[in-house]
């Protein structure tokens, strides 16, 4: 049941994940050759790897509440990552023409976003059990 709490759990979490993001991104821009394509790499990155680990240590222990998981998995972990921005520069990459960065872009954040959850839960799992 939605409660006025678990939005307001949701909504802390959500705003420390968005300032986190905007933090990282203006430090990938601010370092040599970065770009905000860096920065929402990085964050999904850490996102996938956070995700996969969260997941197994909530499968494992089912220890954490209901509204530590709403702070963590939808507040702070959906205000990092941006799904949307991810999208948004693939498809401006495209519209430029840049086919082949475009597709060095989508595929590079997928294979390594799938493979940082997977490792990352399978470590977890391992120092859990």
């Amino acid at each position: 049941m939605t409660t006025w709490l678990n939005l307001l759990t949701v909504a802390t979490g959500g705003a420390i994940g968005s300032v986190c993001r905007y933090l990282i991104t203006v430090a990938s821009i601010a370092i040599p050759g970065g770009s905000t394509l860096i920065g929402t790499t990085v964050v999904n990155l850490i996102g996938c790897a956070a995700i996969g680990g969260f997941a197994e240590v909530v499968l494992v222990t089912n220890s954490l509440s209901e509204r530590t998981q709403l702070l963590i998995r939808v507040g702070f972990l959906g205000g990092l990552t941006t799904f949307s921005t991810f999208a948004g520069e693939s498809a401006a990459l495209a519209d430029e023409g840049r086919w082949l960065a475009c597709g060095l872009y989508v595929a590079a954040n997928m294979f390594l976003g799938w493979t940082a959850l997977i490792l990352t839960a399978l470590l977890v799992k391992g120092w859990l059990t």
